[in-house]
């Protein structure tokens, strides 16, 4: 069933606002099996909405079969409409709960992962002062990758994001937050730290980090022709653990770990020591929900005693994100 060109749309009526909620749950999650959970239906069911809204609308929304799921260029352009129509039903609701002095609805953020190890972060302290002042507001809160947390924001999943994702995306508008500090770590089975003239000769490989441009442009400063590759902290942390390997690793990271490993600084590395801004990210052309206008208020207050403390260091690391 295609959309045909020459046939409108009918008004969309209260049921089919019901099934776009449904439609987009589905593409979301990616299929009918994967919406499953977040619906409460069974997929036979889901189906039969999906068919139902296909025929209102006048045409194939998606794919589904053994082959995969796959939306078509009609459900692409029916799941943005479907994103509107919900956060337009949202907004409405919010004003008249807020008419009522009543902040509802549901909040939306990724965050990177080890926010809460990193004391520069307030983001925890923020949570417990927003979910004080809007105790009716549900959080979701999900750890995600940083491309994930910009992709989120870009299709309107998420509301608000914390990431180390350095600026650049058009769309999004990034406020910088804290610091991370990383440098240059291995595992020391024998207490002993590593000078750095020794790596090559004595076997080390370097861990680099998926799509990160300062582990592999160190991978040439060291001439280290041993390398593995590493997706997130922790595959960095084990791979080091396991032997042979020096790697990039925030130092309020490997404090965490210390109970447990003990990570070494490689001696005579300092210069190859960087630091990662993290910032609060929103979409630019999207006017926040009134929880996550708070919530950005309250990060921004307790981030900036962070900023203060850090003075120049701070000033000269998030120069660029201006």
């Amino acid at each position: 069933m295609d959309a045909s060109p020459h046939s409108s749309v009918p008004p969309l009526t209260e049921s089919d606002l019901r099934l776009l909620r449904i439609f987009r749950s589905v593409a979301e999650a990616g299929g009918l099996t994967a919406a499953e959970a977040a619906l409460g239906m069974e997929r036979s069911t889901i189906s039969r909405h999906l068919q139902t809204l296909e025929l209102r609308l006048g045409g194939r929304l998606c794919l589904r079969g053994p082959a995969g799921f796959e939306l078509t260029e009609f459900g692409r352009r029916a799941l943005v409409a479907a994103v509107s129509a919900s956060e337009a039903l949202d907004a409405i609701r919010h004003e008249l709960n807020l008419a009522r002095h009543v902040m509802t609805g549901e909040l939306r953020i990724g965050i990177a992962d080890n926010c809460l190890s990193n004391p520069r972060s307030a983001f925890a302290r923020a949570l417990t002062r927003f979910r004080e002042l809007a105790p009716d507001v549900t959080v979701n809160l999900s750890i995600k990758l940083p491309g994930d947390i910009l992709t989120g924001l870009q299709d309107k999943n998420l509301h608000l994001g914390v990431t180390g994702a350095a600026p650049g995306v058009e769309r999004l508008v990034f406020e910088p937050l804290f610091l991370e500090d990383f440098r240059l770590y291995t595992y020391a089975r024998d207490g002993r730290a590593p000078a750095r003239a020794d790596l090559a000769r004595e076997g080390f490989g370097l861990v680099t980090r998926t799509n990160d441009q300062r582990t592999q442009m160190a991978a040439r400063e060291l001439k280290l022709e041993r390398t593995a590759m590493a997706f997130g902290l922790e595959a960095v942390a084990t791979m080091l653990v396991s032997g042979g390997f020096v790697g990039f690793l925030p130092v309020h990271y490997v404090e965490a770990w210390a109970p447990l490993y003990r990570f070494v600084e490689v001696e005579g590395a300092e210069d190859l020591a960087y630091d990662t801004i993290f910032s609060l990210v929103t979409l630019k052309d999207r006017p926040l929900p009134s929880s996550a206008a708070l919530l950005t208020r309250i990060l921004r207050e307790l981030q900036g005693a962070e900023k203060r403390a850090l003075g120049q260091r701070f000033a000269l690391v998030s120069g660029n994100y201006a």
